[in-house]
């Protein structure tokens, strides 16, 4: 009897040599033919000193805060909780009282709204930001 020999299977392979080539190029194309839109958002413009006011300093008060959230009034340390009743007291003293501010650059706005927060409630509505004029 003859043997009849099998042929061994043929393997396909696909070629990897040429892959990373592929996927570069790929890439390429993608980042050459894509468009990036520009997200419309709100435009803010923010206020810029035109005209340096004096404020007699009868009529105002101090409110400094440091870069680490120390707050003081007038030269006085306060606590954030403590700002309503000082600032009721020397709104009673003096109606026409203007709250300035001086801040450090770095200060956290979080704690100049919570400011904002006692000043309403105190009815101290009159409030200065001091800014350095920019030569």
């Amino acid at each position: 009897m003859a043997k009849i020999q099998r042929k061994t299977k043929i393997e396909s392979e696909i070629p990897n040599a040429s892959m990373s080539d592929i996927a570069f190029l790929l890439l390429i194309f993608f980042m050459v033919s894509t468009t990036f839109v520009k997200e419309k958002g709100l435009k803010v413009e923010l206020p810029k000193a035109e005209a340096i006011q004096k404020i007699n300093r009868r009529n105002a008060s101090t409110i400094y805060v440091s870069r680490s959230g120390l707050i003081s009034i007038d030269d006085f340390a306060t606590p954030v909780n403590q700002i309503q009743y000082v600032m009721q007291a020397k709104v009673a003293e003096n109606p026409s009282m203007v709250t300035s501010f001086r801040t450090d650059k770095n200060t956290e706005y979080g704690i100049m709204v919570d400011i904002m927060n006692e000043l309403k409630k105190a009815n101290a509505l009159r409030v200065s930001f001091e800014a350095r004029k920019i030569r």
